[in-house]
């Protein structure tokens, strides 16, 4: 929540009014009904979000707006229905999120491929819970400072013409002050320049960053280990306030499993598969999607929709633990894996040709 006596910054002013617009098309609704609830006529509601408002006191509506605007999307959050299923990593991921949000640091979750983490990411971009948060992949063109400061600039639609640093400053001026959450996928790619520059980009905005990647990020960033502890060698590390390892309560003394049961029961019930599939294949994919080296969730659910192609062709009414078995065998290439393929093949309409 915003006080309504602070003055706005440009970038403040313009991020308010994109998020306030973008949220009323989402969710349908009307500037009539948010002047009801914030107090303030509509005809002032649509100047000040067009920045056609000659009152005095434009940055006090827009505060009124964006503090309507984050109870709004809590609410929104807690009557909506979720497009992805929340497991077990899911939650970890948002906790670190929610976290980073609220104290305008740096969070960073690292784990091995295929656990969701980018699916989870994806599911929470643009949620105001979580301070709009913008999504940026670090892929092979972005591994450097200006490469990754341009693509940044191209999310907000702001020139990327000149300089490094004069993309840098366009940047610092458009996020100032709005505490737009920037998560940055697959961090562990991009060199030590490219993370302090994220560093001086927080450090000049204001705004919290989501570092997500696999486990070689943990001392690119500046962790040490040091027997039971870790230590923190540089400034960049400094700036994290949260940090998780989505693997760590698998390990221990008291290790849990990566997913459990009722994750996987609920993603099969969001797949909207038309047979039951039975408690031993239920355990048989938590099993795979918990244990590292054996492809993840994602392997799990590939050999899931597969599993219930073969059990189609077959005639089967269940999914059972065969079933699965025989799609890991197409996929390792045993060799009754070219039955296998046939009979999937076949589910599809489609007829192989060797």
């Amino acid at each position: 929540m915003l006080d309504e006596k602070q003055r706005l910054s440009d970038g403040q002013r313009k991020d308010i009014a994109q998020r306030v617009l973008k949220f009323l098309e989402e969710h349908e609704l009307s500037q009539k009904t948010v002047a009801r609830e914030v107090g303030i006529s509509t005809t002032t509601i649509s100047e000040v979000l067009r920045n056609r408002y000659k009152g005095k006191t434009s940055d006090a509506q827009l505060v009124r707006l964006h503090n309507w605007l984050e109870l709004a999307s809590r609410r929104e959050n807690i009557v909506g229905k979720k497009t992805y299923v929340e497991t077990s990593v899911a939650r970890e991921i948002l906790q670190v999120a929610a976290i980073a949000a609220e104290t305008c640091k740096i969070g960073v979750v690292f784990g091995p491929a295929q656990l969701g983490k980018t699916f989870t990411l994806q599911s929470i971009e643009g949620e105001q819970r979580f301070g709009d948060p913008v999504l940026i992949r670090v892929d092979e063109s972005r591994l450097r400072p200006a490469a990754l400061c341009r693509a940044i600039a191209e999310r907000f639609e702001l020139s990327v013409a000149g300089t490094f640093d004069r993309v840098f400053r366009r940047v610092v001026r458009r996020l100032a002050g709005t505490k737009r959450m920037l998560m940055f996928d697959e961090c562990e790619r991009a060199t030590y320049k490219t993370l302090e520059m994220l560093r001086d980009l927080h450090d000049e905005t204001g705004c919290p960053l989501l570092l997500c990647g696999k486990p070689a990020i943990y001392e690119k960033l500046g962790f040490r280990a040091m027997g039971d502890f870790s230590e923190v060698t540089d400034q960049l590390a400094a700036r994290v306030v949260i940090r998780r390892d989505l693997t760590l309560r698998t390990r221990g003394e008291n290790p849990e499993p990566l997913f459990s049961a009722d994750d996987i029961q609920r993603l099969i019930s969001k797949s909207e598969l038309k047979v039951h599939v039975d408690s031993e294949a239920i355990k048989w994919l938590q099993d795979h999607a918990s244990t590292l080296g054996l492809g993840g969730l994602g392997k799990a659910l590939v050999c899931l929709y597969l599993a219930y192609k073969l059990a189609f062709v077959q005639g089967d009414n269940s999914i059972t633990v065969r079933h699965l078995e025989d799609v890991e065998d197409l996929s390792m290439g045993h060799e009754d894996a070219e039955v296998v393929a046939e009979a999937v093949a076949h589910s599809m309409g489609i007829r192989r040709v060797v």
